[in-house]
């Protein structure tokens, strides 16, 4: 019974030991590809803005993806997932989520009673295990004043593994080229990037900023910090969060005396500005700047620093012990099974007195059962010596007729009355309180 509950437990190790593993095949820097917005216009009027244009942007920024069981986090400019939508517009709620055969579908809608109304459909699809492709179809059915703003957008990207493919079955590939390092000098400025940007009362906007000396060599160890000088909204990290009214903030990143500023325009955006911020939300391309960081980048990166091996084996380890443990209960059970039932067992079996030998049996063999006064174990008759803790056996009848009993001043076994000496030390028994 207990060898048949371990492999159990064994085998339900390796299956929780094997989803671990499983856990995070998407996780690592993956790259931007092109975006593609096709715009679709079904009514336009004058106070709907500028008519809004199709467009695509170049893509090629990288970014990190972090994996929680089945749902991805994208660290863009502006953090996504796979349970989050992917709109500009704060009034959007997500309506569902699903996941299936590698395919993450999110519906995101206004509530019935916004006059800026829309409702978006994202979905992310795993072609492969180096390749991501989303798909943004988003309506939009604004009133404003007295005009009907009605448009759909259809907006597709793809994203790929940095360094992902299939390996090469060349055994000596050619190396890449080997971009050569600068070695920095004196500080000299603050670059800050953007140096603009507009984001909607209460949105968002995160910059990279790096201390570079005068030929642009990015100085390790120096992090500028922002405040805003100006404008209002607030500041953490390297993200502006912008105030709930129309402004104009000026954002300072420093580092001792060295000084750079961005300014942000706080206003609130039209359709045609909501839909070319689509492609907007890509990270920049590489510069190979070694100090510049994006504030949505820093946490992925601290996460993702280590051995990617870490939680799967902590989730190992810990299975490993359930089954440590689960053998270990069994095991007491077992033992305190057989401990406590023994003796009622023992004493319903022990033979009745006989007034002769039966034939063929000799007279001079044990016939009284016996027991260990330690741990009160029962043997059968003719057993010398407790195999648990080496004490010597006593007559079952014995250790039932004795009157109290005696216990070791040394080590605390107690005995029955009739054993004077104890049998692990050999020290002078005393009667117990």
């Amino acid at each position: 019974m207990i060898s048949r509950l371990v492999a159990v437990l064994l085998a339900a190790s390796v299956l929780w030991a094997g989803a671990a593993r499983a856990d995070g095949p998407y996780e690592g820097q993956w790259r931007e590809g092109p975006m593609t917005i096709n715009v679709s216009v079904t009514s336009w009027g004058a106070d709907c803005g500028p008519r809004p244009q199709s467009t695509t942007s170049p893509g090629g920024g990288s970014f990190s993806i972090t994996q929680s069981g089945d749902h991805l986090t994208f660290h863009l400019r502006q953090q996504r997932s796979t349970q989050s939508c992917w709109s500009e517009n704060r009034a959007v709620r997500r309506v569902s989520s699903s996941y299936q055969a590698g395919t993450w579908r999110i519906v995101c809608r206004t509530p019935a009673d916004d006059s800026r109304g829309e409702t978006g459909r994202y979905t992310i699809q795993a072609v492969g295990s180096d390749r991501l492709s989303f798909t943004d179809d988003s309506e939009y059915d604004w009133q404003l004043n007295d005009s009907r703003c009605q448009a759909r957008i259809r907006a597709s990207q793809s994203f790929t593994r940095v360094g992902g493919g299939t390996a090469s079955t060349n055994p000596t590939p050619t190396p890449e080229p080997v971009r050569p390092r600068c070695t920095p000098g004196t500080p000299a400025r603050v670059t800050l990037r953007p140096t603009s940007a507009e984001v909607q009362p209460g949105g968002e906007q995160c910059f990279s900023a790096s201390v570079v000396d005068a030929q642009g060599c990015a100085v390790r160890g120096r992090r500028p910090t922002l405040r805003v000088a100006s404008g209002g909204g607030s500041v953490r990290g390297l993200c502006y969060t912008a105030p709930d009214d129309a402004a104009t903030a000026r954002i300072v990143a420093s580092s001792g005396d060295l000084t750079a500023e961005a300014t942000v325009t706080v206003r609130t955006m039209d359709l045609s500005d909501l839909i070319a911020r689509r492609s907007e939300n890509q990270t920049l391309p590489d510069v190979g700047d070694a100090s510049s960081e994006t504030a949505s980048r820093v946490s992925a990166r601290e996460r993702s620093e280590g051995p990617d091996l870490l939680w799967p084996g902590i989730l190992l380890g810990g299975a490993l012990v359930l089954v440590l443990f689960g053998v270990l209960v069994l095991r007491g059970r077992s033992r305190s099974a057989k401990t406590g039932g023994d003796l009622p067992r023992r004493r319903s079996e022990r033979p009745a007195p006989i007034e002769a030998s039966e034939p063929g049996v000799d007279p001079s063999m044990p016939t009284e059962d016996m027991i260990c006064p330690s741990c009160r174990t029962g043997y059968p008759p003719g057993s010398e010596r407790c195999a648990k803790d080496g004490t010597d056996l006593v007559p079952y009848r014995d250790f039932r007729a004795g009157d109290g009993e005696n216990v070791c001043p040394t080590c605390g076994t107690r005995y029955p009355k009739n054993v004077k000496f104890c049998g692990k030390d050999g020290a002078t028994l005393e009667p117990s309180a």
